[in-house]
């Protein structure tokens, strides 16, 4: 049986163009935290001195390559550069630390909005909630058709190459909990039985969580308990001003979701969410007049 230091705790993958963003995570992170949960990051050895100074009682720094370092590519491939693949490496190897059982991967552009508890992300001591959705009201976003069918292809090549036979193709984007046993499972019986390295995952398919996802729902070690995501993701600008315009305030958000996701790779990035104003309003009534 394995032995890992604490049953759950949150990990995020960070790098030094991301430190301004990974900062003001840490700081909602230290704002909300009501459990004490543990907060481990990892980042390239060559960013490590970057990151340290962020290390606290609860907030533990290491370096990709020490738990990573035999897996990670050095250059990248499919139209990913080597950062990118690494970083989807990263998160599923990070149970090979022994320092979570479960983790919740959070990514530094992410935000917690409001007081948080393990209960939150764990239905018991060893039963995490899995993120299980379709995305259906997504891809009829006319923002987001053009990666629909790709990453609809990209979700099927995954169930197709584990042998999951299920026309739900349920998965997430990410901000998930991630099981070690489920981890472990994925390596030792698929991809040693298939001879598949981490690098090939990602060439197969670039969707990390997916890969997840998927062996979760087949091999069937840990209970299914499927909830919505955790965190209010923000795909698009677009999507962020029509929530303002259909009069949605941040508090709204903090009723149902744990955290915000404002996308850091928009080309005029958002730092946080801004309330209607009074544009918004007048738009908001005008339309409620109208229809």
């Amino acid at each position: 049986m394995e032995e890992y230091s604490e049953n759950f705790g949150i990990y995020c993958k960070s790098y030094n163009k991301d430190v301004k963003r990974f900062e003001r995570l840490l700081n909602s992170f230290n704002k909300f935290n009501r459990d004490n949960v543990k907060f481990y990051t990892s980042v390239p050895a060559e960013d490590f001195e970057l990151f340290k100074k962020f290390e606290g009682s609860n907030v533990k720094i290491i370096t990709d390559e020490s738990f990573a370092g035999k897996y990670l590519v050095k250059e990248g491939f499919g139209g990913y550069g080597a950062g990118y693949i690494n970083q989807e490496i990263c998160k599923l190897t990070f149970f090979e630390t022994g320092f979570l059982e479960n983790y919740f991967c959070v990514d530094s552009d992410a935000q917690f909005i409001r007081d948080f508890y393990k209960k939150d992300f764990m239905a018991d001591d060893k039963t995490p909630y899995t993120v299980l959705i379709q995305d259906k009201e997504l891809s009829c976003e006319k923002f987001y058709k053009r990666f629909t069918k790709y990453r609809k292809e990209n979700i099927k090549r995954i169930y197709d190459e584990i042998g999951l036979d299920d026309a739900r193709y349920r998965t997430c984007h990410g901000m998930q909990v991630l099981n070690s046993k489920v981890l472990k499972s994925l390596k030792e019986d698929f991809m040693s039985k298939k001879g598949l390295s981490y690098k090939d995952l990602i060439e197969i398919s670039p969707f990390e969580f997916t890969w997840y996802n998927a062996w979760f729902q087949k091999c069937k070690l840990v209970s299914e308990m499927a909830v919505e995501p955790f965190f209010k993701t923000f795909h698009s600008r677009i999507e962020y001003h029509f929530a303002r315009f259909r009069g949605i305030k941040f508090e709204d958000y903090t009723k149902e979701y744990i955290g915000i996701i404002l996308n850091g790779n928009w080309k005029r990035p958002v730092k946080e969410y801004k309330n209607p104003n009074l544009f918004h309003k007048v738009i908001y009534f005008m339309l409620k007049k109208i229809f």
